[in-house]
């Protein structure tokens, strides 16, 4: 089979040759293209992280600004604060009505007093028990139970998304 094209040979610019008789690095260019190689110098620079950086902070500030405008909008239109004031208001005089009706406050003071009293007397018993036979396939059991039955990644989700909230509420609570 012929063909009417010629053949013509690739012409090796002075970039692309390897001396080998010098001690010269070699610069391959791959694919010849500016936009790696201006990529390649912006990386090796840090500016391409630097503008990467600069855009991912001024995405965030434009998505808490338009937030914060959403949340003020709906505000206004149905009064979100006023009510969640009213309602926060309202839950707290009733916890306070049946502190003084049950008085937990004064009960769970005293319970803990006397548990934090007691506790190197329960914490021996406890670990005298554990390190019997039956103690030790009861705590084997329980292990296994409280993983396989969901409770144990229950308490975990209600530790990771509830107590920093509490945490929060607490320590706003002390300077208010």
């Amino acid at each position: 089979m012929a063909t009417t094209l010629t053949w013509q040979p690739l012409q090796l610019q002075p970039k692309t040759t390897l001396h080998i008789g010098r001690r010269r690095a070699a610069t391959v260019r791959a694919f010849r293209r500016s936009d790696f190689d201006r990529f390649a110098r912006r990386m090796t620079s840090g500016e391409a992280w630097r503008d990467a950086w600069r855009t991912a902070n001024n995405g965030f500030e434009q998505l808490v600004f338009d937030a914060k405008k959403t949340a003020e909008r709906i505000d206004r239109q149905y009064s979100v604060s006023r009510r969640l004031n009213s309602a926060a208001r309202t839950a707290a005089v009733r916890a306070r009505e049946l502190d003084r009706e049950f008085a937990i406050s004064v009960r769970w003071r005293s319970f803990r007093m006397d548990f934090s009293r007691n506790w190197p007397r329960y914490r021996k018993q406890l670990n005298d028990f554990l390190n019997t036979p039956l103690g030790r396939s009861f705590a084997t059991i329980f292990f296994l139970w409280f993983a396989l039955s969901g409770w144990l990644f229950r308490i975990l989700i209600l530790a990771t998304w509830v107590l920093p909230i509490c945490r929060t509420a607490l320590s706003i609570g002390q300077w208010a």
